[in-house]
């Protein structure tokens, strides 16, 4: 559903009432979703009816705040005074996200409506928002939870504001700029690539630099949504209108590509001015395909991802998990007939459960959470991708998602394949696969015909935790599954996996090959699969012993070669660290952003497509579209001369901060810090 920015900027009241949902709880004055009631959509809702104004509404919205209000903790001394139950029915504060996602809709309401409201009612929703933001600044949440970060942004800042509170406000700016520099300094937002989150974020960037009194806090929110704009528009596929993957937070149904296409709200936003103008240009150009995308989010964690798109797919992954809703891999292609994509994506299982569902009935989305148990790390060049993985372990927290039970019958890495009815063909080898489940051989390659393309799967080495841990082709719940298990079997406690235990003697291994191909390219699946077996695989660990010292490492040694194309890395068994990754081109580092038409570095020099960006050492990207003489350029640092030099001549600024530049057809727009001037 697209946020609701568009009635929010009418200033005056509309002449017929606002249309109640039909969900609706005139009884309780709150959205019914099922037998719950939350408060987030009831907070929503009273924005809605405030912004259209009529005597109805207010009277509708008084009586939809007071619901709001009644779930919010405001007992002195408790532990998250402030927060609000996520929904009106639980017994206490599950979510500590509450208080962001509630005041992200009263304090934009109030600083644009609040004087619609009778008095007293005034100051009940003013007290709410007090102790509200006292529990924002009390969590004060870390700048890698993106999209709760921003919102936390959004609340101190404003909220200081309609306070008259300088002292939150300022807490607010130094949250933003310390949001925006972490960003910056990396690439591309933590949570990047998530078709639910980004929404979320960027309608916080959007309040923010829309209603912020603070110029400096406006900049900064309109160059991170112009940053997040961009990043988004090279990402959706021309093919399929959709993001492409991988997702670091992404839930069931947009994994499966049945929520709104990412153009669709991108089109919006554009049009509504919620994000610049030319980013929706971005979807339009005649990008040159195929053409490979690499980003970063945490230099300091590994963390980044790679895209490949083609006219036909797109291959994405990513370097490491973010958290346990992470798809790591993930392939996207069309489906003729349908405006749902193929999707095949990446998942460690854990007790033979496909997708695990919401821990409890009060988690916020009705969506299935679509957990990951496992860790992993890719690499990738283009069409292939090397990709191993292990479960997470509770004795000793190694990865940034929360852990995984270890107590199992069964443990396995999959790859799944969204619809069964798109799947045309699966081969093991020379075998058709014409009856499922099916077993499949160690080292034979798998080949998967869909829509347009091949997909082939190299299983590598796999740690067997019981006896005769299978692979296997499944099907369930419409959609299809190449299995790769860890285990099978009865249920057990596997303590020789905890890091501190006696019997530790590093993670277990599981780890493929994935290649994609236009079914064009090949005469056949099985032409395919053989050339994928050709390959030079060297798959080598050192050898087992138990753990007895804390520097002791283990290393992994896995490298796929053919056709004079590398890819490989090298991970420790031990601590489950990344040690190298390479192609056949040298060790890979962690780029900002480098595409074929946009990049971002911090040298001070930054080349896209003909343009030249050149400014003083700090983060700064270059967007080119020669075609339609639009260039634009994102500078974040310290005032200085930035010089664009372009096909048509130049563009000097001197004392430019951070913000941004467009130069369209000779036009120049300048929205930056300092005290910018444009030298002609």
């Amino acid at each position: 559903m697209l946020l609701v920015w568009v009635c929010l900027t009418l200033s005056a009241a509309a002449a017929e009432p606002f249309q109640l949902p039909d969900n609706f709880d005139p009884a309780i004055s709150m959205l019914r979703d099922g037998d719950r009631h939350s408060s987030r959509e009831a907070a929503e809702l009273a924005e809605k009816l405030l912004a259209n104004g009529t005597p109805q509404d207010i009277e509708t919205a008084v009586k939809v705040l007071d619901a709001v209000i009644a779930c919010q903790e405001q007992r002195e001394g408790a532990r998250h005074q402030g927060n609000f139950l996520w929904n009106r029915e639980d017994e206490a504060i599950r979510d500590l996200n509450g208080v962001e996602f509630v005041l992200r809709h009263l304090i934009p309401m109030m600083i644009r409506h609040g004087d619609r409201l009778p008095e007293d009612v005034r100051a009940r929703v003013l007290r709410c928002i007090r102790l509200g933001v006292d529990e924002v600044l009390r969590m004060d949440v870390a700048v890698t939870y993106t999209n709760i970060a921003t919102m936390d942004c959004l609340n101190s800042c404003l909220g200081g504001e309609l306070l008259n509170d300088p002292a939150v406000a300022q807490r607010g700016y130094a949250k933003l700029k310390e949001l925006a520099d972490f960003t910056a300094a990396n690439g591309t937002v933590y949570e990047f690539y998530s078709p639910g989150y980004t929404q979320v974020t960027v309608d916080a960037l959007h309040r923010l630099s829309s209603l912020a009194r603070d110029r400096d806090t406006a900049v900064r929110a309109r160059e991170m949504l112009a940053r997040l704009a961009l990043t988004t528009a090279l990402h959706i596929s021309p093919s399929t209108g959709r993001l492409t993957g991988p997702f670091s937070r992404a839930y069931f149904d947009e994994v499966m590509g049945e929520s709104e296409s990412e153009s669709e709200y991108l089109r919006a936003w554009a049009a509504e001015g919620v994000v610049p103008e030319w980013s929706a240009l971005v979807l339009d150009r005649a990008m040159p395909l195929p053409t490979q995308i690499e980003e970063t989010s945490a230099r300091g964690w590994n963390m980044s991802a790679t895209t490949y798109l083609t006219k036909d797919f797109s291959l994405g992954t990513a370097s490491r998990e973010v958290s346990n809703q992470t798809s790591g891999l993930v392939v996207r292609y069309p489906v003729a007939g349908s405006k749902q994509p193929g999707t095949v994506f990446s998942r460690y299982l854990v007790n033979d459960t496909w997708f695990e569902p919401s821990d409890a009935p009060e988690e916020r989305s009705s969506f299935l959470s679509l957990r990951d148990m496992g860790k992993h790390y890719a690499v990738q060049a283009g069409a292939r991708a090397l990709y191993v993985c292990s479960p997470r372990q509770t004795a000793y927290v190694d990865s940034f998602a929360p852990c995984t039970r270890d107590y199992w019958h069964s443990a396995k890495a999959a790859l799944i394949w969204s619809r069964r009815d798109t799947v045309d063909a699966i081969w093991a080898g020379e075998r058709l696969l014409d009856s499922l489940p099916a077993e499949v051989r160690p080292g034979e390659v798998v080949v998967v015909e869909s829509g347009p393309v091949y997909v082939g799967i190299l299983p590598l080495s796999r740690t067997d935790l019981g006896y005769g841990a299978p692979l296997r082709v499944a099907e369930a719940q419409g959609m299809l599954a190449f299995e790769m298990y860890n285990y099978l079997g009865g249920p057990k406690v596997h303590n020789d996996l905890e890091r501190m235990s006696r019997f530790y003697r590093g993670q277990p291994q599981n780890a493929f090959y994935v290649e994609v191909a236009e079914r064009t390219a090949y005469p056949d699946a099985q032409a395919f699969g053989r050339s994928i077996a050709a390959g030079a695989v060297k798959d080598e660990a050192a050898p087992e012993f138990t753990v007895y010292n804390e520097d002791a490492d283990r290393p992994w040694f896995i490298e796929y070669q053919r056709d004079g194309q590398t890819i490989g890395f090298e991970v420790d068994l031990i601590d489950w660290t990344l040690t190298r990754r390479w192609t056949e081109k040298g060790d890979l580092g962690f780029p900002m952003l480098e595409s074929a038409v946009a990049r971002q570095n911090d040298t001070g020099h930054v080349e896209a497509d003909g343009a030249v960006l050149e400014c003083l050492p700090a983060p700064a990207w270059l967007y080119a579209d020669p075609q339609r003489d639009l260039y634009v350029a994102g500078y974040h640092g310290e005032p200085g001369t930035l010089t664009l030099t372009l096909p048509k001549g130049r563009v000097t600024i001197e004392n430019m901060g951070t913000g941004t530049v467009v130069y369209e057809a000779g036009k120049v727009t300048i929205d930056a810090l300092g005290n910018p001037v444009l030298k002609q």
